[in-house]
């Protein structure tokens, strides 16, 4: 039997440009948290940890779907240091890195769980890639992985892992929810997210 993909959900940032908490925004009647976790696991990744910020952890935990929830302290520092402390919880889950782990900003939900499939075959780390427009969310593999653990804090992924392109379609890729005209966006296109 194969091995489950871990899967780390980031949402440690404090949205201060869209004015809420971005995994607490809806869509198609389900936040974009509850979406994520729903689609993770529909694509089988196990387990599914999610990151967030001490002020979101109540809401995350009653949405979590029994997803692992931890809290960055630090969120500050960067996605990175979010990535970081996600890796450790599925260190401590599985007691090992593993080959491979899905990374998912809670903030670019323009896929699907068919996408994830697609990430999980590919033996390197890698991106989606719909046309010309690339997006998360990204596999990694363990090589990177282990040079992420070394990286500080507030490196910019780009830096840390060269990622290759898997080719989907039917995804909303561009769509980045960090401002009130994203959300209307969102709102415009809530039939996409109908299934998972």
């Amino acid at each position: 039997m194969a091995k489950t993909t871990p899967a780390i959900i980031l949402s440690a940032g404090y949205s201060k440009r869209l004015g809420e908490h971005k995994a607490l925004v809806e869509v198609a009647g389900k936040t974009l948290l509850e979406l994520a976790v729903l689609k993770l696991q529909q694509a089988g990744c196990a387990p599914v940890i999610i990151v967030v910020n001490q002020e979101l952890q109540f809401d995350a935990l009653m949405l979590s779907n029994g997803a692992v929830v931890v809290v960055n302290k630090l969120p500050e520092n960067g996605r990175t240091g979010s990535l970081k402390v996600g890796l450790t919880s599925v260190l401590a889950e599985l007691g090992r890195m593993p080959n491979k782990a899905i990374m998912c900003p809670v903030d670019r939900p323009g896929w699907k769980a068919s996408h994830i499939a697609k990430l999980i075959e590919s033996d390197m780390s890698c991106c989606l890639t719909d046309g010309s427009v690339k997006g998360h969310p990204v596999s990694l593999v363990k090589n990177d992985l282990l040079n992420i653990m070394a990286a500080n804090d507030d490196a910019t992924l780009k830096n840390i892992v060269r990622f290759e392109s898997v080719a989907v379609d039917n995804s909303l890729l561009s769509l980045n929810i960090d401002t009130p005209k994203d959300k209307v966006r969102l709102t415009e296109s809530a039939d996409f997210f109908v299934e998972l």
